[in-house]
């Protein structure tokens, strides 16, 4: 080894001294930089658990979030349907009441029409017999006696009503 250049108790002294500097290496500085390095990796890993619990957390609140909106839609849907069915039934019964005030106002009106009608015909009928029996009295006081005058009265009025009562139908 000589030929070579290389001294044996030199190179003793180097492995001795490189072993020396590996395991002094190995205790100083490789286990704390091994230490380091796997808190570094642990973190990292919480890191990573903690952002995927964050993701999953977050999808959760957005399911929940989209379900209380569909929810909310729902109920907002079914309570705009129920008012609408609500107004619609308003509408109809308000409609049948006023129909049925037109239909009772107007037999009431009907009724106090013909009830007017009848006492309008009863006072042309009255003032027709007594212009009449004051006619017959003045045209014809000699000729005819009161009975008879009685009976010819009697006799037109029959014939006005019927007269009348024929105009009615």
């Amino acid at each position: 080894m000589e030929k070579l250049g290389i001294e044996p108790s030199l190179l003793i002294t180097q492995i001795v001294n490189f072993t020396i500097m590996i395991f002094i290496l190995g205790k100083l500085l490789y286990k704390p930089i091994l230490k380091s390095l796997e808190d570094r990796r642990k973190k990292i890993e919480e890191g990573l658990l903690f952002t995927e619990k964050a993701k999953k957390e977050l999808e959760t609140i957005d399911k929940r979030h989209e379900t209380v909106l569909n929810q909310a839609r729902k109920e907002a849907k079914a309570i705009l349907e129920d008012a609408k069915k609500d107004g619609r039934k308003l509408k109809e019964e308000m409609l049948t009441e006023g129909k049925n005030e037109v239909s009772h106002l107007k037999q009431k009106l009907e009724k106090e029409m013909k009830n007017r009608e009848e006492e309008i015909q009863a006072e042309m009928t009255s003032h027709t017999v007594e212009i009449a029996a004051e006619m017959v009295k003045r045209l014809i006081p000699e000729v005819l006696k009161d009975e008879s005058q009685h009976q010819l009265i009697l006799k037109q009025l029959e014939r006005i009503e019927k007269t009348h009562e024929k105009r009615q139908s």
